[in-house]
């Protein structure tokens, strides 16, 4: 199996999304380029979160669709998991350099994964309200809304920095 038509332009805006041209703006990669631990752990107010724990957050929810591809079928993603916000310690101790791997590694898995897929996927239920579309569409609109706010978390840190 490959991926057609449907699914392979989702795969495409994953892929634009992470490295290619999006219209709105800069890609994943890019965004991302240049950030090094001290802005990566920097936190605007005690109650905000950090990027390295927006960066984490991505790659945690990404796991529900890669993990279930992979043929895990028992694992779900959980909003009280500890995982889902790992605090500023435990992700310093992880390091910026390997939370950036498992972004980059969390990509690869999911587009290579679901390139071995075809369009019946998305009508498949993931769970008992979600099919893989609605999965694989709720994944890309959570990457853009976290990196969003991380390019503005990166953006009020390097003009903080030049005031």
């Amino acid at each position: 199996m490959t991926a057609t038509n449907q699914l392979q332009s989702l795969i495409s805006q994953m892929q634009t999304n992470y490295e290619g041209s999006p219209w709105y703006g800069n890609s994943f990669t890019e965004i991302i380029d240049g950030i090094d631990s001290d802005l990566a752990f920097w936190e605007p107010n005690p109650s905000a979160h950090s990027i390295a724990q927006l960066v984490w957050h991505i790659v945690y929810w990404r796991q529900s669709l890669i993990k279930r591809l992979a043929g895990d079928t028992l694992y779900k993603g959980s909003m009280k998991s500890v995982e889902n916000w790992y605090t500023k310690e435990k992700l310093m101790e992880t390091g910026w350099e390997s939370i950036k791997f498992r972004f980059a590694n969390s990509q690869h898995e999911m587009v290579s994964l679901l390139q071995k897929q075809n369009d019946s996927l998305l009508e498949e239920a993931y769970s008992e309200k979600a099919t893989f579309r609605d999965l694989i569409l709720g994944i890309l609109q959570h990457d853009l809304y976290h990196m969003g706010q991380v390019a503005y978390l990166k953006s009020i840190y390097i003009k903080g920095q030049v005031s």
